[in-house]
């Protein structure tokens, strides 16, 4: 018997074709886009804004989702535990306000940076609030010596790093500059305790700045913090002093339930495994994002991605250890290999209040090249404010993400579908478990019909992620009871999560109709679903199989959902 939401074979062929036929060359395709069409209705991509002290009310927060923004990004590297702790309540009450505005469970996803102690310079010998100017040309003495801690000048400043006479001559060190742009510094000589370095790059620097030593495989040293007892040491006590290991700032994201981590400067699998084993198995379900921020870490990008999630990748910070003119090639390379194994990427994208071409341009080729996630970095203290007193910061970062989020939508609009959907051939060859087979099945039969979404129930988030992998040329919609996997599906691009909390029905296929009764209602309501509009459900016919094993092809009518039992 059909379903309420069911339409008659007969009458579908009263419904228009509303897709014009994908053309057989990219070329062709965009010497025939209309310039003049609509984005699309909803957004694929993730956008991902960090949350700090600036915009720390959930008021603010609020007005971020409802632009667009559905990652928060928390730098707990500059923060006590108890700050972070406030920004986690403030985050969930936005979110919590938010889904009740909208009468259903807005999945906004948590990721953190998880940071090691930094290298950084001494204080300088006229105190705290003192500056020197490092003139271009001029040399300079880096040393170990502890008699220079306090007394740094321009002729000589002391790092913190013991390893800092094992570089060699033509090696590049950047220092972080109070001004515009890093302080490049070339080894010239290497000594017992110090290094002599002519500067390429000068600039201002103050008291403890921090050092990044370019192309230089890094010792990540295993702090002797107890990792077990991280986990269970969040006492009131331990909440006023800041994070001073990793392993204290992984246990807070174990233990307010964080969706990612991401760890810096990944460069070989044994970083990501030694997050892993600080996570241990309270923490195994949180996603482990490696950040390529050095050619070290860029030349084992296969290996660190068969370790990892997920990657990051932030080309301002990767332009430090890589020509300029080859990052553009770093990023497709990141992207394509990224989408060829199914893995999400996080790319920072470059926005400010002008939004000129440039930026339009790199936030459309990130969608173009298969980004998942775009990280927007807004700036709460503009130079605006000194020109207009009446400057609204915030307005401005919601106008920012709006203007990305618009620009997304356009790009996945012309996405030449083929380019894409070679992703399903790459599954074929091997077909060794049956959700792979099931997926792709589901994306090819929603291809072949023109389906407008794929419907999948999932409890683990596994077959929406496979579904994404294949790259179907429509959203996906994923239902689970899960609140954790509805937010971490955030990081994969197509992905529609659903949070569905209803009481659990008698039989299993009531929950299925269940489940899927609420899927329409979503989709009717975004309109991402129409009368005649063709979608494909991926679910399970039993309960307890532990992998989809049913695909159905539907077509919805103009009459609401209803269940009956």
């Amino acid at each position: 018997m059909a379903l309420p939401w069911h339409i008659p074979l007969e009458a579908i062929s009263n419904f228009k074709e509303k897709e014009q036929p994908i053309e057989p060359s990219q070329l062709l395709h965009y010497c025939n886009l209309n310039i003049h069409k609509n984005p699309c209705e909803e957004l694929q991509s993730g956008l991902m804004c960090e949350i700090g002290m600036n915009n720390k009310e959930p008021a603010i927060i609020q007005r971020l989702i409802a632009s667009g923004m559905t990652v928060a990004r928390l730098n707990l590297r500059d923060l006590e535990p108890d700050a972070s702790a406030q920004l986690i309540q403030s985050i969930r009450q936005a979110v919590f306000n938010y889904s009740a505005e909208l009468d259903y469970l807005y999945p906004l996803a948590l990721i953190v940076d998880v940071r090691g102690p930094d290298i950084i310079t001494g204080d300088l010998k006229g105190g705290p609030h003192t500056i020197i100017e490092l003139a271009q040309d001029q040399n300079i003495r880096l040393t170990t010596d502890a008699s220079w801690r306090e007394c740094g000048t321009v002729d000589c400043l002391f790092v913190g790093y013991d390893h800092l006479t094992d570089l060699h001559p033509c090696d590049i060190i950047y220092i972080d500059s109070l001004t515009s742009g890093k302080i490049k510094l070339s080894v010239l000589e290497v000594g017992d305790d110090s290094i002599e370095c002519t500067i390429v790059n000068g600039g201002s620097i103050g008291a403890k700045m921090t050092v990044r030593i370019s192309k230089i495989p890094h010792d990540r040293e295993i702090n002797t913090k107890n990792t077990r007892e991280g986990f269970d040491s969040l006492s009131s006590e331990s909440s006023q002093q800041p994070f001073e290991y990793m392993e204290d700032q992984i246990a807070w994201a174990v233990a307010y339930d964080i969706d990612g981590v991401l760890v810096p400067n990944a460069q070989v699998p044994q970083d990501i495994r030694h997050v892993r084993h600080i996570l241990s198995e309270k923490g195994k379900h949180i996603l482990v994002f490696a950040c390529i921020d050095s050619v070290v870490g860029l030349d084992n990008i296969d290996i660190l991605l068969s370790e990892a999630d997920g990657i990051y990748v932030d080309k301002c910070i990767l332009s430090t250890d890589l020509p300029v003119e080859k990052i553009f090639i770093a990023q497709k390379v990141i992207l394509a290999k990224c989408n060829y194994a199914g893995k999400p990427c996080i790319c920072k994208a470059v926005i400010n209040e002008q939004i000129p071409n440039l930026c339009v341009t790199d936030i459309a080729n990130l969608v173009l090249d298969g980004a998942d996630v775009l990280s927007l970095e807004l700036h709460y203290d503009s130079p605006l404010k000194k020109f207009s007193p009446s400057f609204d910061a915030v307005r401005m970062a919601e106008h920012c993400i709006a203007a990305a989020a618009v620009i997304c939508r356009q790009a996945e609009r012309i996405i030449w579908q083929p380019k894409t959907y070679g992703n399903l051939k790459l599954m074929q060859h091997s077909l060794e478990e049956p959700s792979k087979a099931v997926c792709v099945s589901a994306v090819e039969l929603a291809m072949r019909s023109r389906a407008v979404v794929i419907i999948c129930l999932t409890n683990s988030g596994r077959t929406a992620k496979i579904l994404s992998h294949a790259k179907p040329t429509c959203p996906i919609v994923a239902v689970t009871r899960s609140c954790h996997t509805a937010r971490q599906l955030r990081f994969w691009r197509g992905i529609r999560a659903m949070h569905y909390f209803e009481d659990a029905k008698s039989t299993w296929i009531s929950e299925v109709e269940s489940r899927i009764h609420s899927a329409l209602d979503y989709c009717k309501a975004k309109r991402i679903l129409c009368a005649g509009d063709a979608y494909v459900i991926v679910t399970s016919l039993r309960r307890g199989v532990g992998y989809c094993d049913s695909v159905r092809l539907l077509y919805a009518s103009a009459r609401d959902t209803i269940f009956v039992e």
